[in-house]
């Protein structure tokens, strides 16, 4: 099968410009009253747009493999079953939410003194640099057992890997696979090397219950358990991120603050409808494994396949009024911010935990917030919607 691919041919063209990746909804709405599916020969790509066609692009995994699609090769997120059930098994029960509780103190002291720093200043901060970046990083950090020392350059990696062409060029593109390639360099050569650090001295870490897990398997090999803590480190902590400061932007927009300080507003209500709302991950991005049709539009064995996330959550014909804040709403079908089926997000339940926590506090300790600048700068990507800075002014 033909995998060759640019990064920035999952991005559509029409995505490709400042404005649409701040507000995309208007697009992916006019696309939807088009047609569920439609082929973009510049690329040579299929773009879907309806709800019910994406699900079936994110669960029919024989039909539409994600086996090449990530540039973290050999990771779970770059593989179908049966690698897929193994590699995902070598972490899965560490991000069970009945595991995750036994954190939630250190959490939650954690959050507390970012907080504590971040809201010591003269009331201008940036919500995302100075809150919702250092949380995310440092637990999935902390989790792996990795130097909380090097969070700066955690981030930068996180970063460059998942970012697109700021521009439609070819010096645009090139400059930005580089930069992935010099991060891809960079995590592997660390991940390695302490990966083998585990092997002499095994510690109670997500690094050494991976290895573990390597060492009982016939098929798992040492740059897939790379790959594994690679992309845990990208994926732990960029869309808990985006996911922070989608919340906060949404939230001072909705003018839903003093409801949430209040209870009026559960927190978690609240959370669950942003992330249908402004649901920080763009595309599930697919290979088809044979020939084959979404919506009676034929697709050739081979050929790339977008699904884009925020379209289904917005998509008219499952919820009702989607383009409104509605917290608590009835859906008929559950919206997809983390994906559906195998490749569901392994980190959900840790995000949730993070936001929850995060954002109550930050709640209990301002009085009111307001969003510092009109124009809100997107994080340039095909992977990530949000903003790459939120300043804001706060009352506490």
């Amino acid at each position: 099968m033909a995998t060759e691919q640019r990064d920035d041919q999952w991005m559509a063209s029409e995505l490709a410009s400042t404005e649409r990746q701040r507000n995309p909804y208007p697009w992916f709405r006019e696309m939807r009253a088009q047609a569920p599916v439609r082929y973009d020969d510049e690329r040579d790509a299929y773009d879907v747009f309806h709800y019910d066609e994406i699900v079936t692009l994110a669960t029919d995994w024989e039909r539409f493999t994600r086996d090449g699609t990530s540039f973290i090769d050999g990771a779970m997120m770059d593989r179908g079953p049966p690698e897929h059930t193994e590699l995902r098994g070598m972490a899965e029960a560490s991000f069970r939410p009945g595991n995750l509780r036994e954190y939630r103190p250190e959490f939650e002291r954690q959050a507390d003194a970012l907080l504590d720093e971040a809201l010591a200043g003269s009331g201008r901060l940036d919500f995302v640099e100075d809150i919702a970046k250092p949380l995310p990083i440092m637990i999935i950090a902390q989790m792996l057992g990795v130097p909380t020392e090097k969070l700066d350059t955690f981030r930068e990696w996180s970063t460059a890997l998942a970012e697109a062409p700021a521009q439609p060029t070819a010096e645009a593109r090139q400059a930005t696979e580089q930069r992935k390639l010099d991060a891809l360099e960079q995590v592997t050569d660390f991940f390695e090397r302490e990966i083998r650090a585990r092997e002499d001295d095994p510690r109670d870490d997500l690094i050494t219950t991976m290895l573990q897990a390597e060492a009982a398997s016939d098929t798992i090999t040492r740059q897939q358990t790379i790959a594994n803590c690679a992309m845990l480190l990208i994926a732990g902590n960029i869309t808990t991120t985006t996911y922070m400061a989608n919340a906060l932007w949404t939230y001072v927009e909705e003018g839903v603050i003093s409801d949430i300080q209040d209870g009026t507003l559960d927190i978690k209500t609240a959370n669950e409808e942003l992330l249908r709302y402004r649901s920080p991950v763009i595309a599930i991005k697919r290979f088809a494994t044979e020939d084959t049709e979404i919506a009676g539009t034929p697709i050739e064995e081979g050929s790339m396949i977008v699904g884009y996330i925020p379209s289904a959550n917005r998509d008219e014909r499952v919820f009702e009024s989607p383009d409104e804040f509605r917290p608590g709403r009835d859906c008929p079908k559950e919206p997809i911010p983390f994906g559906k089926g195998i490749h569901y997000c392994l980190g959900a339940p840790l995000a949730n935990m993070e936001a929850e926590i995060m954002l109550s506090k930050f709640f209990e300790r301002v009085e009111d917030v307001s969003l510092a600048d009109d124009q809100i700068d997107p994080f340039f990507s095909s992977e990530i919607y949000g903003p790459v800075d939120l300043p804001i002014t706060v009352t506490t």
